[in-house]
């Protein structure tokens, strides 16, 4: 009989968007902010199309942290320095940690972003 993995790509694709989506929200609030207090004529407009994005995105991130759960996936600290971000989590009993560097993360946020407002980055 085969054993389960301690840890599968699926594993370590939720861990890394639970890194993620919350950030982008932080991105997404700081925009409208910054928005809100510009000189815009329809700063209207552009906030509340940043609105809807951080709606989808919480709506995405209350369904990661189920999956999260069914996977037997739990963070239990988050640190940030100034060279990267690191989680410490269980998956299935065991403890690992995951690090990303700062510019990782922000070309993975732009591309979550870019899927979000459905822009093409290539082009």
């Amino acid at each position: 009989m085969k054993s389960t993995p301690l840890q599968t790509e699926v594993d370590f694709t939720l861990v890394k968007q639970y890194i993620l989506l919350p950030m982008i929200l932080d991105v997404l609030e700081r925009d409208m902010n910054t928005m809100k207090m510009a000189p815009l004529k329809m700063a209207t407009v552009y906030v509340k199309n940043l609105e809807h994005i951080q709606s989808l995105i919480h709506d995405d991130l209350i369904r990661l942290r189920k999956q999260m759960r069914s996977h037997g996936l739990k963070v239990y600290e988050e640190k940030r320095t100034s060279i990267n971000v690191e989680i410490q989590y269980i998956c299935r009993g065991y403890h690992h940690t995951f690090a990303m560097l700062w510019t990782l993360v922000k070309a993975d946020i732009e591309r979550y972003l870019s899927e979000y407002f459905n822009v093409d980055l290539e082009s």
